[in-house]
């Protein structure tokens, strides 16, 4: 006789999503924990690698079923890959970032359908490759791409470049979540003096602190009282500069004490050069922050308003909300991001990702 079918569905063993993450911090580690929490009825094991000057942090233990660490060495990584894959058996695979989508579609024990690729940002938009640099990786990604489950992109212009590089690629866009944040009274640090203007991030190429250096040079000059902040740290040669234009760079910051001095900042500005859906400018958002960008295309495909193309007109509009506030659509704007950028909305877009 057999059962009854609701109690085997009830007895059944929950799926499983393995994430591969190269690098475990910053955004990328904000939004795989986001990607935990929507989708909790799933097990979740995390496999991550170590990169050199980043700060990484322990994974959060309740979140996660399983987490383990790459060896050094990229073949040695897409080895270790399959073997936890053959291991494990997960229902799905979900690759972050463009190594870590390497090393889960070099594998060949994981079956193509069973990968879920989140590029946070392909590599092609990359601003610092010579023109050979970003034909080899429009020509790899273009490859891999028919090792490709689903692409989940976290922005509607990597949904646009993944279907560039296979025009049936199968895609959904899955977006971060902007959710309305207080900052916790209980901080290390004392926060950020009236008048400051804060970019959050690393500092290396892709967060561009040159261009935040010479905004932070030509906003002293139209508002000397204005205070400039780099919440991060990163390569010597960048802090020097930034250091030189009057930039405070105060050194790298748990997320706590992150989100304790992003909130009392009059504006934040994001000068990166490329993106994928930048959660410190979400987070600003939340926060209720007058937010500045530089013009890239991934926030363009967000719908960020107002966008800048130089450091003298971001210089200029960071201290025109210091001196006459946020323009009248802000909350419009706002708004707006914060539908689409719902909890509710991430984790119907993570289920249909995952084939729940």
């Amino acid at each position: 006789m057999r059962g009854d079918p609701g109690e085997a569905a009830v007895n059944a063993a929950p799926a499983t999503v393995l994430h591969v993450v190269e690098a475990w911090q910053g955004g990328v580690q904000t939004i795989v924990r986001d990607y935990a929490r929507a989708v909790p009825e799933m097990r979740h094991l995390l496999l991550t690698g170590d990169r050199d000057g980043y700060q990484v942090t322990d994974a959060e233990e309740d979140l996660f079923d399983g987490a383990w660490r790459m060896p050094p060495g990229h073949f040695a990584r897409v080895r270790e890959t399959g073997m936890l894959y053959r291991d494990q058996r997960p229902d799905v695979v979900h690759a972050h970032s463009s190594l870590a989508g390497g090393y889960v579609r070099l594998a060949l024990s994981v079956p193509r359908h069973r990968i879920v690729y989140t590029p946070h940002c392909y590599a092609m938009e990359r601003t610092d490759l010579a023109p050979y640099g970003q034909a080899a990786v429009w020509t790899a990604e273009r490859l891999l791409s028919w090792r490709t489950g689903i692409v989940a992109g976290s922005s509607p212009r990597e949904v646009e470049l993944a279907h560039a590089l296979r025009k049936r690629q199968p895609t959904v866009y899955v977006p971060n979540v902007v959710r309305p944040q207080e900052s916790g009274p209980d901080s290390s640090h004392d926060g950020l003096p009236p008048r400051s203007i804060a970019m959050v991030g690393r500092l290396c190429t892709q967060k561009d602190p040159g261009f935040f250096a010479d905004a932070a040079a030509e906003g002293r000059r139209l508002m000397p009282s204005s205070n400039w902040f780099w919440l991060g740290d990163g390569e010597p040669h960048h802090r020097k500069r930034l250091e030189q234009a009057g930039v405070t760079v105060t050194g790298w910051l748990d997320h706590h004490d992150i989100q304790h001095m992003l909130a009392q900042a009059s504006v934040y500005a994001h000068c990166a050069r490329w993106e994928g859906a930048p959660m410190t400018l979400l987070e600003a958002v939340g926060l209720g922050r007058p937010v500045v960008a530089r013009r890239i295309p991934a926030l363009e495909s967000l719908g960020v308003p107002d966008l800048v193309d130089t450091p003298q007109e971001l210089a200029a509009a960071a201290v025109a909300l210091l001196t006459h506030g946020p323009a009248a659509h802000t909350d419009e704007t706002q708004a707006r991001l914060y539908a689409e950028h719902s909890p509710a909305r991430q984790r119907t877009m993570l289920r249909q990702a995952y084939g729940r």
